[in-house]
């Protein structure tokens, strides 16, 4: 008897453990609920219309969405239900990615598939992952922006980086507006990854929409890849950037290759290639180019062949140039004296490196007021950068030179410091012309 009594009490038990589960459930559920009318009633995000949420989103990204369920994107789908449906219902806010190998299993893949159809931005960086960079290419025409970042120095000898497994392409590419190839080596870094040159000249020819290429590496011979004189016809290409011009490069003599009917700004830094060869380029193509950057290799140039450059370029409104003070001089001189001579240009900035010689930089104040004076009213941008070591204290401008330029300063004429990012020309500050020419002449 004592037995089915301690039973039936455990079943009684039972029953009313099972009975405040359930309510302990409800409870719960009921307070998910009421947690959730909180949050949205205190949440901003909640309550704008989804379009302006999805806009929030997007502009919290900068740039690139980081590859990692740790980072933005991803990281909304751990806030709240709410954040979680805004990001999962905008497809634009999983389409710019950065992946970095070794990258989160899985997380590329999740990304494109939240992407949908919307064209794509993808920066691969470091040692691909073949499994990865396969499901890219097979988005091969949804790809909008594409930029390739080569690995650090690898151990042991040089190492070709294949952009796709197999002989067949994976393109066509008719989407595709903007190509990078970019590295991290320092000029010294002989034994680096090499990009497969032929994977990258099947990618331009299946590219045919392409506006913007930049070629950053070093090293990149193409011999053997092109046949001399076949050309690559790029229709579309408007600006064509070889990279940091201060870097020794070897990649700027694919221009021999490259047909750019188009083309209005141009960065190179004239290391495999010289003036001639940019000479022959406007010459032959006749784009309607209106930047031309030369790097620290025209300090090598002449003045009659950068002069020759200049007038196949009519419509050039920037020119930004390394050369001698010397070379510097009689371009100053023929501008001062041809008002033919690029009427457009606007913004001229030179470079000069250092030249400890008696009596070389007088000529050049000359040449400076010369200049200044003939196009005060067209140039906008007027920049002598001596910052890499000027001249001797006694080839400074004499004082009426350094009054007429602070005429011409008081008049207007400005002068702007700007560099160059891997996507614009950023203006940083506006200086006076006097103050900051004077700034880097006495440093």
């Amino acid at each position: 008897m004592l037995i089915e009594t301690l039973r039936a009490r455990i079943e009684t038990l039972d029953s009313e453990i099972q009975a405040q589960r359930e309510l302990l459930t409800r409870l719960e559920r009921e307070k998910s609920c009421v947690q959730y009318q909180l949050n949205m009633v205190r949440d901003p995000i909640s309550r704008l219309p989804i379009e302006i949420s999805s806009q929030i989103f997007i502009h919290s990204l900068d740039g690139f969405g980081k590859p990692g369920f740790g980072h933005i994107p991803a990281l909304f789908l751990s806030v709240c239900n709410s954040w979680s449906s805004i990001a999962l219902g905008t497809p634009e806010l999983w389409s710019a990615i950065h992946i970095t190998f070794p990258c989160a299993k899985g997380f590329p893949e999740i990304c494109l598939d939240r992407a949908q159809k919307r064209p794509l931005s993808i920066i691969l960086d470091g040692v691909f992952e073949p499994d990865v960079v396969d499901t890219i290419w097979n988005r091969a025409q949804q790809l909008e922006y594409l930029e390739i970042r080569l690995p650090e120095q690898p151990d042991g000898g040089p190492v070709r980086l294949a952009l796709w497994r197999g002989a067949s392409p994976p393109g066509p590419f008719l989407s595709l507006k903007t190509f990078k190839l970019s590295d991290r080596h320092l000029p010294e870094d002989l034994d680096a990854w090499h990009v497969s040159l032929a994977h990258v000249v099947q990618l331009l020819r299946l590219a045919p929409n392409l506006n913007e290429c930049v070629f950053d590496v070093q090293y990149t011979h193409y011999h053997g890849v092109l046949k001399d004189g076949e050309k690559i016809l790029l229709p579309n290409v408007r600006r064509l950037d070889f990279g940091n011009n201060m870097i020794p490069r070897c990649d700027d003599e694919i221009i021999q290759h490259l047909s750019l009917p188009k083309l209005e700004f141009l960065s190179i830094p004239l290391q495999e290639v010289d003036a001639h060869t940019i000479l022959s380029f406007l010459t032959t193509q006749s784009p309607p180019l209106k930047e031309l950057i030369l790097g620290n290799g025209g300090t090598s140039q002449s003045a009659d062949i950068l002069l020759e450059c200049l007038r196949a370029a009519p419509e050039l409104e920037l020119f930004d140039a390394w050369m001698t003070p010397t070379t510097a001089t009689s371009l100053f001189i023929a501008l001062s004296k041809h008002s033919s001579l690029l009427c457009r240009l606007a913004t001229l900035v030179i470079h000069c490196p250092p030249a400890h010689v008696v009596d070389l930089y007088q000529p050049l104040w000359n040449a400076t007021l010369d200049v200044t004076t003939a196009r005060h009213e067209q140039l906008k941008v007027f920049h002598i950068d001596l910052s890499r070591g000027g001249p001797p204290h006694e080839n400074l401008p004499d004082a009426n030179t350094i009054a007429a330029l602070r005429i011409l300063a008081d008049a207007g004429m400005r002068d702007t410091h700007y560099w160059r990012s891997r996507r614009r020309s950023l203006r940083i500050r506006t200086l006076s012309f006097l103050a900051t020419l004077m700034h880097h002449i006495v440093l």
